[in-house]
């Protein structure tokens, strides 16, 4: 005897689809590194205060030789700072501003910046009851599934 029924299979119901926004790509880590700018334009505003002398009681130099200060065109491979004068500091520091600026919008651009810790901690505490509730589910099937073998 031959069949030609063709075996049934069950399927789970769907599930359903969760709302997802699409995410922004995050910007660049350059965006927000405003600090080298910011110590160059401070170093030219005077120059001779933007002297690093290393602490001396972390490591002696070979032979005992004094510390010397290290200034910042010695330390960078670049050349000595032009100074600037403090009634030109507005103008220079222009690039900078434009630069906090543009962060900050791309920041405001990013999902959920506009929410407080609290709102954000009370979605994910109402998350881990609903995992909590998935779990006690899956804990009940699996108990049931356990006496339908037996």
């Amino acid at each position: 005897m031959s069949s030609n029924a063709t075996p049934t299979t069950t399927t789970a119901p769907p599930l359903i689809p969760t709302p997802t926004t699409t995410q922004p790509p995050l910007p660049p880590p350059q965006t927000f590194d405003i600090l080298p700018p910011l110590h160059a334009l401070l170093s030219r505003l005077e120059p001779s205060l933007n002297v690093y002398t290393p602490d001396t009681s972390a490591a002696l130099p070979p032979n005992n030789a004094p510390h010397t200060p290290v200034t910042s065109a010695s330390a960078l491979p670049t050349s000595a700072p032009q100074q600037l004068d403090y009634k030109d500091a507005a103008v220079a520091a222009q690039f900078l501003k434009s630069r906090i600026r543009k962060a900050l919008a791309d920041l405001g651009g990013l999902a959920d910046m506009h929410r407080g810790v609290e709102e954000q901690e009370q979605e994910i505490k109402g998350l881990e009851d609903k995992i909590q509730r998935q779990k006690d589910v899956l804990a009940r099937l699996a108990v049931l599934a356990d006496q339908d073998k037996s």
